[in-house]
């Protein structure tokens, strides 16, 4: 059952979010191409390569991928690559100490439990 739906759930997806939903409209070519006289790539060519106004323009209009429809497009624009550049030289203070920590700011019933501030960095 779980299978089922999850091929269902598939289809109503892609018939609802691409141009699959064009693939619906094969039985009116089959119909169509059954009245055309001539063969099937002339038919192909006369539909679907250059086709000028005739009686069934709106038959023609109805066949797969002649119209595409709407369907949901998500664009994702990534923002272009930016370079800074400093100018000024930043000064090295590698050499004074940096302290992260007193003894002496800390509460001594804090440094008697389990969990401590890191001692060194």
């Amino acid at each position: 059952m779980q299978r089922r739906m999850t091929i269902l759930i598939s289809i109503i997806y892609l018939l609802a979010t691409t141009s699959f939903q064009e693939l619906l409209k094969l039985p009116l070519l089959v119909e169509h191409y059954i009245e055309y006289d001539g063969g099937f790539v002339d038919f192909v060519v006369h539909h679907y390569g250059g086709h000028e106004k005739d009686e069934d323009w709106e038959t023609d209009q109805k066949l797969p991928f002649m119209q595409l429809s709407p369907v949901l497009a998500a664009v994702c624009d990534l923002p272009s690559r930016h370079e800074i550049v400093l100018h000024q030289l930043i000064e090295d203070y590698t050499d004074q100490p940096i302290t992260v920590w007193h003894e002496d700011n800390l509460i001594q019933n804090y440094l008697d439990r389990i969990f401590q501030p890191p001692r060194h960095c």
